[in-house]
């Protein structure tokens, strides 16, 4: 063949190579991962501990394993909610092809068509995990559990991190002031008081902006409150039992009912008396907490100037390596309200705030599917899901431990946590997730007023139970199977 046929002839060829991507140089496929607290980086010269690193090196790993496959780690902008970020990203079809959001959240949005059911693929087994048959049977019950959809077999979210919430406290103040961890609510009281008067500030308590610690706190008085009320807001005749999934004995559809026939009500002076209880608390806190955010609170926490602060496990790594701390620390549970503080009490124990909930709360948003990377992005999950690989991953982090059967190298600093689950945890979710965002904003809002003295008990619960009826309405509106009349 001549030299300028053949030369012709190798062109066209590579040409058709190129064009159908059949040569050894073949694009990645590229898994974007918003790792959210797993996210990945170098220490930086302000930090006082070391970020998580470990998913770098199961990153290296994994594309070992499977050079075609390209993972990228990507975290909301600095600065923005991370929540408000994802459902940008969700609601315009941009979302990263895995990501991390609580199951209360996805299963209220689920309707909307966001999510891949991962239901199917638990039932494969992973490959990264010897004998495995079933990809679900590495996970203990109750992270399936949580993760199910209203319908019961579908399933959008993989719970697989356990977290939970306790009092942190300065035994060295405690010492000095001559008092121990308190079991009640009165006994909580009276120990701030002395406190107090030792020239302490009793409690860390961030309010600017900040729902969370007011959220963890209300779930629990209210559990404990409307103790003798569940049956009746349930609908039912006998006990409503705590389980190990948050919110999950009163649904939100039973709630929305309740708040109609007007069972579930601000009105309601037993419902009122949360208010009340956590007001009388307030007056133990740093003066100005309302301007006072999280960061803010840990600083006079960690500094030694507060007694005590309301953490989740995920400031146990923190507080135990932080060089601004010069005492002892030690964790007590929420205490139980007894009817020496409120005539409403059963003196039923402190309800756990936690479960299944933690770091780890595993999405595939159903635009993936589009770009046919589900199944490359199931597998990159199997594959970090694999105790051998999540326990050093969670260990790393510090912040929950994973809700797997194997538990063998876990860090023993994280069993408190597990352990506060065998009290059951909330029935009720409190204003944060049980109704509408624009309820939760609008409470919040109210709380910070009540607390700081302009508006009364009365004032202040008559402008949520408008904002509570304005949610269950606009949720009546959304759920027409629901069959609940305005």
């Amino acid at each position: 063949m001549p030299k300028g046929i053949k030369f012709i002839s190798v062109f066209i060829t590579m040409c058709i190579i190129l064009s159908t991507g059949t040569t050894g140089f073949a694009q990645k496929k590229t898994i974007r991962m918003d790792a959210r607290d797993y996210y990945p980086r170098e220490r930086l010269s302000t930090d006082r501990w070391n970020p998580p690193t470990y998913l770098w090196k199961l990153e290296k790993e994994y594309e070992r394993l499977h050079p075609d496959i390209d993972i990228q780690f990507i975290r909301p902008p600095e600065g923005m909610d991370a929540d408000v970020w994802l459902t940008t990203q969700l609601t315009g079809g941009t979302a990263p092809e895995i990501s991390e959001q609580l199951f209360s959240e996805v299963n209220r949005n689920a309707y909307k068509g966001w999510y891949v059911d991962l239901a199917p693929f638990l039932e494969k087994p992973n490959p990264y995990v010897k004998d495995n048959k079933k990809w679900k049977d590495i996970f203990l019950e109750i992270a399936i559990a949580t993760g199910k959809a209203a319908d019961g077999k579908s399933q959008y979210v993989l719970p697989t991190g356990i977290t939970g919430t306790a009092i942190f406290y300065n035994k060295d103040i405690f010492k000095k002031v001559g008092i121990r961890p308190p079991s009640t609510w009165k006994e909580f009281m009276d120990i701030q008081e002395k406190i107090k008067r030792a020239g302490y500030i009793p409690f860390a308590f961030p309010m600017a902006g900040e729902k969370m610690r007011a959220n963890w706190s209300l779930r629990t008085i209210q559990d404990m409150i409307l103790d003798s009320k569940m049956a009746e807001i349930k609908g039912v005749k006998g006990k409503v039992k705590r389980t190990a999934i948050e919110a999950s004995a009163i649904s939100q559809k039973e709630l929305v009912q309740a708040i109609k026939r007007g069972v579930y009500s601000a009105r309601d002076p037993q419902w009122q008396e949360q208010l009340r209880l956590f007001k009388e608390w307030s007056k133990y806190w740093e003066d100005g907490y309302l301007g006072v955010d999280s960061q803010g609170a840990y600083m006079l926490f960690i500094n030694g100037q507060a007694a005590m602060m309301y953490e989740s496990a995920a400031q146990i790594k923190p507080v135990e390596v932080d060089p601004l701390r010069k005492f002892e620390y030690g964790l007590f549970y929420f205490p139980r309200i007894t009817k020496e503080s409120s005539p409403y009490a059963t003196g039923i124990s402190a309800a756990a705030v936690g479960g299944v909930t933690g770091a780890g709360s595993w999405i595939i948003p159903y635009t993936t599917s589009n770009k046919r990377l589900v199944d490359e992005t199931i597998d990159w999950l199997m594959f970090i899901t694999a105790p051998q690989n999540y326990i050093p991953m969670a260990n790393d982090l510090g912040a929950a431990a994973p809700a797997l059967k194997a538990r063998k190298g876990l860090d023993k600093r994280l069993e408190p946590f597990v352990k506060s689950l065998e009290r059951g945890v909330f029935r009720i979710e409190s204003f944060y997730r049980g109704l509408t965002r624009e309820y939760a904003e609008a409470f919040y809002q109210i709380l910070q007023q009540y607390l700081a003295d302009k508006l009364t008990l009365q004032q202040a619960c008559e402008q949520i139970q408008v904002e509570m009826e304005k949610a269950a309405n606009a949720l009546i509106d959304t759920h027409p199977e629901w069959g609940i009349k305005k």
